[in-house]
């Protein structure tokens, strides 16, 4: 019964490999198959195998957990760099590579790492196709001679046409001449992270002309932001800015839009700094750092109340994004003091169309009822939000609920009697 079932399935395959269709129609076909399914398919015939190949090698994510216990550390990443660089035409049809190691112990070098290192660098000379690199290896960025391995960037502006976005995260030590070399000479990048940098950068005046967001060190941006079209940034590293890095921030060739602070600890003073040096900012992601824990059952909440002398220097701000503030007691929320908040901040800046506190509820602002409203994601199970009238003495229940994918809420109001004490 095996070997019928064997020869059936040679024969099935030798039909298929008969059948001729070009490279074009194949692909096409192959493009909607997982990655599993590819690598059946590339056992079926020398053509089927380029094409499924071609398609593999066109986007490449390894995530790998290392430990000194490994009997063959980085192994996918080893036999994926090695197969690009023994086969040109699959570096050719490289365009995305991301690598992540995870280490278990905080063993960063091995004699392996070497040998890795340079294939990954081998591999990326020869995507001269490539368009996203992104690099998470959790090496240290410590000065020269603590881990013989760094990575080598081709020289020249010959390659990389087409590289679009650019992370690189612990890859270990690299000197400022060779990185400001690489971005010197890549013309095409749009998106820049440079998460463990923290060096000022001397760059080319005419580099980088279409990048339009980075992430980075404070001192790294303040070198890499004048005169570029950036438009989104997002700041990591110390909790402490100088007026001079923030003054060298706002000279981008256009306005600064959008701006994330929520990976350092803002402080009342740095914020205030950070508002009259990028007042243009129109959505502000931060984390701020309080004396105090927020906590809603005390009504913690009316700290925030100091924000709105700050908001009104960012004179275009229609979004605040507070979530990522430190809350203790997550998900509970006192709803009128949320509201009280929007129209307060509302009042001092009136550009505010939406604000999400660090209970993780989202507030939009109604432009018919000019009042504000939570806003419920898609999905999300019912809130029933209240409100008392002292006037009317009645009890509004607004029970919001998502219907549609085009519509995130739906308002029911239903006035009920409200009996008092």
């Amino acid at each position: 019964m095996c070997s019928h079932a064997t020869s059936l399935v040679t024969a099935v395959e030798q039909t298929l490999s008969n059948i001729l269709l070009p490279n074009e129609t194949l692909t096409a076909i192959f493009l909607g198959l997982s990655p599993a399914t590819l690598a059946s398919v590339a056992r079926v015939c020398r053509q089927w195998r380029a094409v499924a190949e071609w398609i593999l090698y066109t986007n490449v994510s390894i995530s790998e957990t290392l430990s000194a216990t490994s009997l063959i550390p980085y192994d996918k990443t080893w036999r994926c760099c090695q197969s690009i660089v023994s086969n040109p035409h699959l570096a050719n049809a490289l365009k995305k590579l991301h690598i992540r190691w995870m280490w278990e112990h905080g063993d960063h070098y091995d004699p392996h790492l070497e040998i890795v290192i340079s294939n990954i660098s081998r591999a990326i000379k020869l995507a001269i196709n490539l368009q996203s690199l992104d690099l998470y290896l959790g090496l240290p960025s410590l000065p020269e001679g603590i881990i013989p391995a760094s990575l080598v960037f081709p020289k020249g502006n010959a390659v990389f046409h087409s590289l679009r976005h650019i992370s690189l995260d612990g890859i270990g030590y690299l000197a400022p001449h060779h990185l400001a070399q690489l971005l010197d000479n890549v013309s095409s990048i749009q998106h820049l992270r440079l998460s463990d940098y923290r060096d000022h950068l001397v760059l080319l005046p005419n580099s980088l002309p279409s990048l339009v967001s980075f992430c980075g060190s404070p001192h790294a941006a303040a070198t890499v932001l004048p005169g570029r079209p950036v438009h989104s940034l997002t700041l990591i590293g110390q909790d402490y800015v100088t007026d001079a890095d923030l003054s060298r921030m706002a000279m981008t060739s256009i306005p600064l839009r959008h701006l994330d602070l929520s990976a350092m600890s803002v402080t009342p003073t740095l914020l205030r700094n950070v508002s009259r040096n990028l007042s243009t900012i129109e959505s502000l992601r931060v984390k701020l750092a309080l004396r105090h824990t927020l906590h809603f059952a005390h009504s913690g909440i009316r700290m925030l109340a100091a924000l709105s002398h700050l908001l009104v220097t960012f004179y275009r701000l229609s979004t605040l994004d507070l979530s990522p503030t430190h809350v203790d007691y997550t998900g509970l929320s006192n709803t009128a003091e949320e509201l009280s908040l929007c129209q307060s901040w509302h009042s001092a800046r009136p550009s505010l169309r939406r604000i999400v506190f660090p209970s993780q509820i989202e507030w939009g602002y109604h432009e018919e009822r000019r009042t504000w409203i939570p806003v419920l994601p898609e999905g999300s199970r019912r809130r029933v939000s209240v409100t008392i009238s002292p006037l009317s003495r009645r009890l509004t229940w607004a029970i919001c609920k998502p219907h549609s994918p085009h519509s995130t809420l739906r308002t029911k109001e239903v006035m009920l009697m409200y009996r008092g004490s």
